[in-house]
Formats: structure tokens, sequence, C-alpha cells
């Protein structure tokens, strides 16, 4: 079992691979403006292992992150730029008159939902596709509509582990230590699952594919 090609060898190869993918994203998003860069290429090797079945951990990782970096680190600003301005809109809606708070309030969720949507699948998009910025986002809207049971589980996979750790307090410690090991590639890897299948028929070389066309790409990055 323990042999080289092993059941037990590779599971702790495979735990070893999570592990080292966790803590390069972990290092390379502490400068805070990496971390768009930093995630793209999260997202780029756990998108190759599920359709290869293994990363160069490494190599894979910088490939992306250099390749990736400018149109990662702008979409990440974006980000910012845009949570910031509906976190100020919101405190101002209370100051309004009238009816006018509650209208505002259901203007301000109806323009988050598709910006929340495009946020969870932006990363791994620019990990997969070769484009211009605008059209990334826009395929990024166009795969968390497709499927919304996908963009749901995505969304469970990503949030709510999260918000339990937030929460609970007397567990915190030992959530910390998961996620500084291996909670956010496995977070990653598990979103990827759902991602691949649908990147997969836009890929030139699967079967039965769509056609990159339709997405005004160039062809996948792997």
């Amino acid at each position: 079992m323990f042999n080289e090609g092993g059941l037990f060898s590779r599971i702790f190869g495979f735990l070893g691979q999570l592990i080292a993918l966790n803590l390069l994203w972990i290092l390379c998003s502490i400068p805070v403006v990496t971390a768009g860069a930093s995630t793209t290429a999260l997202f780029y090797c756990t998108l190759k292992i599920h359709k290869d079945g293994d990363c160069r951990t490494f190599k894979d990782f910088f490939k992306s992150f250099r390749a990736n970096f400018k149109q990662s680190t702008v979409v990440w600003l974006l980000m910012i730029l845009t949570a910031v301005i509906i976190y100020f809109e919101r405190k101002t809606i209370p100051s309004m008159p009238g009816i006018m708070p509650v209208i505002f309030s259901y203007l301000l969720i109806a323009a988050c939902i598709p910006l929340i949507m495009t946020a969870l699948y932006i990363f791994p998009t620019v990990a997969a596709f070769d484009n211009k910025i605008r059209k990334l986002a826009m395929n990024a809207l166009y795969f968390s509509i497709k499927n919304i049971i996908y963009t749901l589980a995505v969304a469970a996979i990503t949030i709510a582990p999260m918000f339990f750790t937030l929460v609970d307090a007397k567990l915190f410690p030992v959530y910390l230590l998961i996620w500084i090991l291996c909670g956010f590639s496995l977070t990653a890897l598990a979103d990827s699952w759902f991602l691949w299948k649908l990147f997969k028929p836009y890929f030139p070389e699967a079967e039965g594919a769509k056609g990159y066309e339709e997405l005004g790409t160039d062809q996948y990055v792997f």
C-alpha cells in the first residue's frame, strides 16, 4: 500500500499537493493586491487536476500567476472598488426620505446578484480562457447563468465554510488550522469539479465540444 503508486502513496501525494497549493495561494496573496493573480493561479491548478488528473504544482501555479497577473489584478481591483461603492451606497440608503430606502434597497440587491455570480466565476474563467477582461467577465456571468444549480453549489462551497468559521468561536482555532493547511485549495478543488463540467464543452479537444468560438475566446489555455 505504501509503495510508489499505491493507495496511501497517492493519497498522501494528493494531500501534499493541496497543502502546497494552499500555502502558495496564501503567500502570494499576502500583498493583497496580488490576491487576484494568486486566486487565478490556484484555479488554474485545480482545474488542471480535474482535466488531467494532476498538475505540476509549483510550475503550473507560477506559470498562471505570471501569465494572468495583469488581467487578474485589474479584475481584483475593480471588484474591491465595486464593493466599496456598494458599501457607501448602502450606508446612504437609510438617510433617504419616505419610501425611497425600500426601493433603493431592492435595487441594490438586484444589482448585487449578477455581480456576485460574476465574481464567483471570474477568476476560474480568466484561468481557463484567453480574452479581454470585458469578454471574460461576460463569459463568467454566462457560465453562472447557464447552470444555476452549479452556481448555487459553488456559492455554498465558497461561502458556507467561511461563514461557519467566523460564527463558531469555540472551534475557530481548528477551522483556522484547516484553512492554513488546505482550506482554500480544497474549496477551489471542489468548486472546480462543477466549473470543469461547465468549461469542458468549450475546450476544442473535448468530445462533443461546442467550439470555443461560441464564447468568442481563444482556445483553452491548458
